[in-house]
């Protein structure tokens, strides 16, 4: 194997590099906003979660207030009724509350999911680039050292005359 097949071999071994790296990396950003997209949706899960819960609590606070009131004779009326819409008012705000921040981070989520594709999508883009420019480089090392060189072109005796020209008795490479 002479010089020049082996810079080509080497070549082409670093640009077979860079287009796998740039297309693991792309894979990688696709792995990446997957887990975010999981998490998103594991947030959603507990936001189900969470109304489930503070309703059964409203439930609860409504039956223990009912059942003590019917308990002892009494109507629920009054500062007792009052009390519990306010407990039900803080509940509602506590949820909601609660609700907003999980809403919040899915959002984050999204917008890391977004970023994270962009990011695979430009790294892939620029190996890509890379491997081209590498290959073009290459190309050029290898014409200029090892490739198709312009031919010695003998116009000795020949006593031609173009323009401002004389060639006589010499040589031209070109």
């Amino acid at each position: 194997m002479g010089a020049g097949a082996a810079f080509l071999a080497a070549s082409a071994l670093s640009v077979g590099s860079q287009v796998s790296n740039a297309l693991q990396s792309y894979r990688n950003s696709k792995f990446e906003a997957r887990q975010y997209k999981l998490q998103s949706e594991e947030l959603e899960l507990q936001k189900e979660v969470l109304t489930d819960q503070y309703r059964t609590k409203r439930n609860q606070l409504i039956g223990n207030a009912v059942a003590q009131a019917a308990a002892s004779g009494v109507k629920v009326s009054g500062s007792v009724a009052s009390s519990i819409s306010n407990s039900l008012t803080e509940m509602g705000m506590e949820e909601s509350y609660r609700k907003f921040n999980l809403s919040m981070e899915q959002n984050n989520l999204a917008f890391e999911a977004k970023a994270a594709k962009a990011q695979g999508k430009q790294a892939r883009i620029a190996g890509l680039i890379g491997a081209a420019t590498t290959a073009l480089s290459s190309y050029s090392t290898y014409d200029y050292y090892w490739g198709s060189r312009p031919k010695v072109v003998d116009v000795t005796g020949q006593g031609t005359t173009g323009g401002n020209v004389k060639f006589v008795n010499g040589s031209y490479r070109g």
